[in-house]
């Protein structure tokens, strides 16, 4: 006999099974996705400085060691550090455009094995709409990412939140005066010699990483993915243990 509790577990356990269903379609065309087009650049120009908005993650996943504390703390330094203005919450909301940067870390957490995560690093804009003749608030810059890392390995999407961060600071500065003094997006640290590196042997190796500047951007982890399909590895365009062995780098 069925009862009401074992229906009703039965249909979590469909639930869940369609939520992982739909987590791993979406990862069958892992990688990013950017808008980081000239036309994208170009809203970047004269914005005075930018508020910083960090989704908050979910409970288990900050009990698993990635924190929204963590991701904002890093986020603003980043910006900070390459000299762009950052702006208070009372600043923001009388500034021309009310320009913020938002960054939304999306984890889908199993038991163990490997998380699907999804990464969106926006810059938002007030902009004007001519039919109404009002505004609204609208990403002007993009870049996202779809991937799967160890669930004990969630700290380290601290370097990929980082790494988007410096595409957008590239952005800005392509637009932009870099203020005297400011440190531009470190052109030597552990992590991005670890990347420069793969990409020269992704290179070597007849995969196109694009520019050779440490950083794990779009077309980076496009060769990377491409690479991990020919050695018979998880296609997750991510530098996990397989694939740096792989590549001969550690």
């Amino acid at each position: 006999m069925i009862t009401h509790a074992h229906l009703t577990t039965r249909v979590s356990r469909v639930l869940v099974g369609l939520a992982v269903l739909f987590v791993l379609t979406l990862l069958a065309d892992s990688g990013s996705c950017a808008s980081d087009s000239d036309t994208a650049r170009a809203t970047l120009r004269g914005l005075p400085g930018v508020f910083v908005a960090v989704e908050a993650l979910a409970p288990a996943v900050e009990r698993a060691g990635l924190t929204t504390h963590q991701l904002h703390t890093d986020v603003e330094f980043q910006l900070r550090q390459a000299g762009l203005r950052l702006l208070t919450k009372e600043e923001w909301l009388i500034v021309t455009g009310q320009p913020f940067v938002y960054v939304n870390v999306q984890v889908f957490l199993p038991p163990q094995g490997q998380a699907a995560y999804h990464i969106s690093t926006e810059c938002y804009q007030r902009a004007s709409l001519d039919a109404h003749a009002s505004s609204a608030l609208v990403a002007t810059w993009t870049t996202a990412y779809l991937g799967l890392v160890d669930v004990n390995a969630l700290h380290t999407l601290r370097d990929h939140v980082r790494a988007y961060v410096d595409q957008f600071i590239n952005a800005y500065y392509s637009v932009n005066s870099r203020p005297a003094g400011s440190a531009a997006p470190a052109a030597t640290s552990p992590h991005r010699d670890l990347i420069r590196h793969v990409q020269e042997r992704l290179q070597a190796g007849g995969f196109n990483p694009g520019t050779i500047d440490g950083t794990m951007g779009p077309q980076t982890r496009d060769a990377l993915r491409q690479f991990q399909n020919t050695k018979g590895l998880l296609a997750t365009g991510d530098l996990d243990d397989h694939s740096l062995d792989a590549l001969g780098v550690r």
